[in-house]
């Protein structure tokens, strides 16, 4: 064979040798969470508490997200009453730290654990029990308020929808601090300096009680409910609530000082339902506010 037939032939074989092997493979890459790449995972449509499958490489698709349920309406009902007070009540006096308390000392201002007014008691919660009432609700944009000013938790009690955001505001020209609890566990205890941005908090259920470590008499409550008909009885010992879809339900006051009552109510579209709470003064203190009084005087 000629020298010049070599050539042809070395590249057909070189090209043959080529074709058989082939470009190197590509490390396989881990699939399933352990996965690392460039693009974020996809969110997975596995609703909580189903079983778990064998890993996957993250999905993309175009399937949307369903819509969330539309809050329930609202309905024509109305309860309405009053917060009866039979016995004699506690006196209300200036609590003896306030005269060793700088600021504070300034004003003599007389405790409200207890007000009675014409046989009549203020600040007193009433509600429709928690999930006594068929659907759900979203919290209001509106941010609630507890402000200190005075030395004092102003309002004295509150309700709010579950994870409704509530400003904790300090009015006053001194430090406080927020302490606050749910039943015995605290919840968090923050400083808020004079002039202190509000603190905001959000909680989904319960009786909380805010307390102040410098000022012991300082106290205050926010009552968190699954749903928006609650109130608060007020000088007169009255309340209202309003929008209440038509049913029968279980209502209930609840007093710091004096605890909890219940009745039974029928709502109606057409005709308020009229209810009437009675305290004697000699109920057993509440187990979320025990001995909010002792030492005070």
């Amino acid at each position: 064979m000629h020298a010049r037939d070599l050539a042809p032939l070395s590249a057909l074989a070189l090209a043959a040798l080529t074709l058989g092997v082939g470009c190197p493979e590509e490390p396989s890459r881990p699939t399933g969470a352990a996965a690392t790449t460039g693009a974020a995972p996809a969110a997975s449509a596995e609703k909580p508490g189903a079983a778990s499958q064998a890993p996957q490489a993250p999905q993309v698709t175009g399937q949307a997200a369903a819509p969330a349920s539309p809050p329930t309406p609202e309905g024509k009902g109305t309860i309405k009453g009053v917060v009866k007070f039979t016995g004699k009540p506690v006196e209300m006096k200036v609590p003896t730290a306030r005269k060793d308390a700088p600021f504070c000392q300034d004003k003599e201002v007389a405790y409200n654990a207890v007000i009675v007014n014409d046989g009549k008691l203020k600040d007193t919660f009433v509600r429709i029990a928690v999930g006594g009432v068929q659907g759900s609700w979203k919290a209001p944009d509106t941010h609630a308020v507890v402000d200190q000013k005075d030395c004092m938790y102003e309002p004295r009690i509150q309700g709010v929808v579950a994870d409704q955001q509530v400003d904790i505001k300090n009015s006053d020209r001194t430090l406080h601090n927020v302490h606050t609890y749910k039943g015995s566990e605290t919840l968090f205890n923050q400083a808020q300096p004079r002039g202190g941005d509000p603190l905001t908090k959000t909680w989904k259920d319960g009786i909380i009680k805010l307390t102040c470590d410098i000022h012991p008499w300082m106290r205050g409550f926010v009552v968190v409910t699954d749903h928006p008909f609650f109130t608060v009885s007020g000088d007169d010992g009255s309340f209202t609530i309003e929008k209440v879809p038509a049913g029968k339900y279980k209502l209930e006051a609840w007093h710091p000082r004096y605890g909890l009552k219940t009745a039974e109510v029928s709502v109606a579209d057409d005709k308020p339902a009229q209810v009437t709470f009675t305290y004697a003064g000699t109920e057993p203190e509440p187990a979320e506010n025990k001995d909010e009084l002792k030492g005070l005087w």
